[in-house]
């Protein structure tokens, strides 16, 4: 275990060594992400290793947890939202290894990867598409009423149908 995260490893090597590395990434390191946010202090805690696959490729598993100020799609304001996520990627594997793998693929760029941008993509994936606060805490006029039926009854519109079918 390295007390330093690098940007970029040698994955071949790494894999050979079953290396295992954690540590944290500052937010404003990933600016894709960042723009995306409604701020950019945070920190990014990674872990993760590299090893072989059955499939006679490297790959790279990790877990990710990062809490992130999102835009509140009901208020515009800020909401701090948990991202917890595992990821799992074969590095330079053949669109016939991915599809038999049913595991995605990363692209080494000179035999390098870079974490910093594999975590950026996996955090980028895993915003929830529709950020709000809890019912009723950006705005204290709106209230959902407990009463409020989920269901309505309707009348199935079919049942007619059941009183023609006959028995045989």
């Amino acid at each position: 275990m390295q007390a330093k995260l690098n940007r970029l490893y040698q994955f071949k090597k790494e894999s050979s060594q079953r290396s295992y590395h954690e540590g944290v990434i500052a937010l404003d390191e990933l600016s894709r992400l960042t723009e995306m946010l409604k701020s950019d202090q945070a920190e990014i805690q990674v872990r993760f290793t590299f090893s072989d696959s059955e499939y006679d490729r490297s790959m790279v598993k990790g877990h990710v947890i990062a809490e992130l100020s999102i835009e509140c799609q009901r208020c515009l304001k800020p909401v701090l939202q948990l991202v917890e996520l595992d990821f799992e990627l074969l590095i330079d594997a053949s669109d016939n290894i991915v599809q038999i793998s049913g595991v995605d693929t990363l692209y080494s760029e000179d035999g390098n990867i870079d974490v910093f941008d594999v975590v950026e993509d996996e955090l980028i994936l895993g915003l929830p598409l529709v950020a709000l606060h809890e019912s009723g805490r950006c705005n204290e006029y709106w209230h959902v009423s407990d009463d409020v039926q989920t269901e309505t009854d309707r009348e199935n519109p079919f049942l007619v149908l059941k009183k023609l079918k006959t028995k045989h």
